[in-house]
């Protein structure tokens, strides 16, 4: 492949040192295979690393979404005893659009270059160098150059979810598809089509459901198998939640969470299972009042049970007296959001 025509974009929005240091090794690991760099950011970003990419882009377009409805995209777990789904308060999807302002605000700058074709990663695009010789095979096999988009897409049953935090594509095409999604109303008018806000969702009415031009979907087994089947590699997609899972460390990957019992009023606390263990301890405020606090030690699921009526709760949870985790809702938000519920068998 040329790969003076083709430019990696890698959007970020670092938090914290160890998103500016995964950050680092992205670039870096770009940058070694001779690609140049077109940096997109919501946040302010270390000098050294500006200075190692071609081009930096910063805006402070971080735009995140509110939804008219509840959304009925969950993540559940199910055992004998009980059924818990959620929503996340009804977050997921809240910063898709953002991001796809970077994507947009990278495109227009290419298009003014020299580029034919762009690769798109995240803060945690960190590629070995066989895991580069696997990619570059890959889209040789597509005739990538030659395509309007190259998605990797998860293959569930008959289901197709495209990734969206790994794909390439032409610029021309993109920019010509994507100019028509000019406000946040647009962006969840066609993302909605599938019953949520995500970004996925918005790629899978795209280029999944109405495909236009000539594209390839690169098939990959789910994320709950590997990361993106092909690619052995254990950083990539180790950016989840704000958080970043650092490789053979132990990772604080669960959340917390407060949902109503799906067929009455009461209120359930839930810290979500964990294969990592943590010494913590949760604290239970109504009404900005510390009702109890208690040592929890990460692993299995939890659940408890809030009484009284409070009209505002907060679960924070701390690791050496640090806040490391924090939930909190009105009850009137838990009550309408009917896709997140705990109910019990």
């Amino acid at each position: 492949m040329e790969k003076d025509r083709i430019c990696v974009i890698i959007s970020s929005y670092p938090q914290n040192y160890l998103d500016h240091s995964l950050l680092g090794l992205t670039v870096e690991s770009w940058k070694q295979q001779g690609y140049d760099i077109c940096l997109v950011s919501h946040s302010p970003l270390n000098p050294d690393i500006q200075k190692a990419s071609k081009y930096y882009i910063y805006s402070d377009e971080n735009e995140l979404l509110e939804f008219d409805e509840y959304s009925p995209l969950t993540w559940y777990h199910w055992t004998d005893d009980f059924h818990y789904q959620t929503n996340w308060g009804n977050t997921i999807g809240n910063h898709s659009y953002a991001i796809l302002k970077n994507l947009q605000n990278a495109i227009q700058l290419l298009q003014s270059k020299h580029y034919t074709n762009f690769i798109y990663v995240e803060i945690d695009g960190f590629l070995t160098d066989d895991n580069h010789k696997l990619l570059n095979q890959k889209l040789e096999e597509s005739n990538f150059t030659t395509q309007n988009y190259w998605i990797p897409v998860e293959i569930d049953g008959d289901k197709f979810l495209p990734i969206t935090n790994f794909f390439g594509g032409n610029i021309d095409y993109f920019s010509e598809r994507l100019k028509r999604i000019t406000s946040p109303q647009r962006y969840m008018e066609i993302a909605n089509k599938w019953g949520g806000y995500s970004l996925e969702l918005f790629f899978a009415e795209m280029f999944v459901k109405n495909p236009v031009g000539r594209g390839h979907l690169e098939e990959v087994k789910s994320r709950n198998v590997e990361p993106v089947a092909w690619l052995d590699n254990k950083w990539f997609g180790s950016s989840k939640g704000g958080e970043i899972n650092v490789p053979d460390l132990k990772h604080k990957d669960w959340w917390l969470d407060i949902v109503k019992n799906k067929h009455n009023d009461e209120l359930f606390a839930v810290v979500s299972a964990t294969s990592h263990n943590f010494e913590t301890k949760l604290l239970f405020y109504k009404d900005d009042n510390l009702l109890n606090e208690m040592e929890v030690k990460t692993g299995p699921f939890y659940w408890f049970k809030l009484g009284g009526n409070g009209s505002k709760w907060r679960l924070e949870q701390k690791i050496n007296n640090e806040v490391i985790k924090k939930v909190e809702y009105t009850k009137e938000q838990v009550l309408e959001n009917i896709h997140s519920f705990i109910e019990f068998k």
